[in-house]
């Protein structure tokens, strides 16, 4: 089997691997009144702080109007708050409200017992592996794309 080949057969993969993590993600929210994207929102936030909206669109390679109409639901929620940006004065930072956080804290720490679970049952080489190889399709596939714009 060539590389192009192999590579061919776990692109095949993705598809299914993300209906699944999606299906996983959405029990754990359950009750939490979040969105699968509310809850990458929230996390983006967890994750790096305050941000503007354009800064997680592209960090979520999500349409910026997309990423704006769940800032707002979020907005709506009481889950986040804008603050002004000192770097670019027509664009808002979001950033967690106090509830935003402790929603988002106790989603993730629920979401890591299920990761724990499968994380024991892999070799951590082949995890780092996955990642590796997660990493360069990303990037490769996105500057082809960028080329052809």
């Amino acid at each position: 089997m060539n590389d192009a080949k192999q590579l061919y057969d776990f692109i095949r993969l993705v598809r299914p691997l993300y209906k699944v993590l999606e299906g996983a993600v959405a029990r754990e929210l359950d009750g939490s009144g979040l969105t699968i994207t509310e809850r990458a929102v929230l996390e983006q936030l967890h994750d790096y702080g305050p941000l503007p909206v354009p800064r997680i669109a592209d960090r979520m390679i999500a349409p910026r109007q997309f990423i704006q109409k769940t800032a707002n639901a979020l907005l709506d929620k009481g889950l986040i708050e804008r603050r002004k940006n000192t770097a670019h004065l027509r664009s808002d930072l979001l950033a967690l409200s106090l509830s935003g956080a402790n929603l988002i804290r106790s989603v993730l720490e629920r979401e890591a017992l299920n990761i724990e679970s499968v994380a024991k049952n892999l070799p951590l080489e082949d995890i780092a592996a996955a990642q590796r190889v997660a990493i360069a399709m990303i990037s490769g596939f996105a500057e082809k794309e960028d080329k052809d714009d």
